[in-house]
């Protein structure tokens, strides 16, 4: 049975941080849910992932609108599902994501519960195609629920494709922030790999 991979694109890291806790919590690889903050650098993971399910801001105001970004994503994996955050609760945002295909779109700001029922709602209409969603969501509805608390997301620093940072005693430019396995890594433009947000100050 094939592993189901999950791509989450949003500008803050508190965001991917609770949609990741989501689906680990069905019991997804961790490994198979990727995190990053801006379409483009989402599109550089998609090309080497191939994910199964994208869920994007809209990014409006970017060259890489989130549509686009599945859109992209579709040329190499056209079985690729998504869903929409949009910046706020407009008919225009609906009518596009439903001609997009989107299988939700939760308007910000939204609930906690929101998230939760809108992403089982999700992985169900997913279940037909990917026998191991089935198998996720039978194992977490076959055993007792208990009344749970908020979610609690780390307090991570805000970062930014273009921001101006000091890293080593010398002034860079972010050009990627990713959140991984809950910490926050940004790639350097110039900089080789990764650099944990915590060796790096604003400039």
């Amino acid at each position: 049975m094939s592993a189901v991979s999950f791509l989450i694109c949003d500008p803050s890291p508190a965001l991917q941080t609770f949609t990741q806790q989501l689906l680990s919590g069905y019991g997804f690889d961790a490994a198979a849910i990727k995190t990053t903050s801006n379409p483009h650098a989402a599109a550089e993971i998609a090309a080497s992932m191939n994910p199964d399910f994208l869920i994007t801001d809209w990014f409006a105001k970017e060259s890489l609108t989130g549509i686009a970004l599945h859109q992209a994503i579709q040329k190499n994996q056209p079985t690729c599902q998504f869903a929409l955050l949009s910046p706020e609760d407009d008919p225009n945002y609906v009518l596009e994501a439903e001609q997009a295909g989107a299988l939700f779109l939760l308007a910000k700001p939204f609930t906690a519960d929101a998230m939760r029922s809108s992403l089982r709602a999700a992985l169900e209409q997913l279940a037909p195609s990917h026998p191991v969603i089935t198998q996720k969501l039978s194992a977490v509805t076959s055993q007792p629920r208990p009344r749970l608390g908020p979610i609690q997301i780390p307090s991570l620093p805000q970062f930014k494709a273009g921001d101006r940072v000091v890293y080593a005693n010398r002034t860079e430019v972010v050009k990627h922030v990713i959140l991984r396995r809950g910490e926050l890594v940004l790639q350097l433009d110039g900089i080789p790999g990764m650099v944990e947000a915590s060796k790096i100050t604003r400039r």
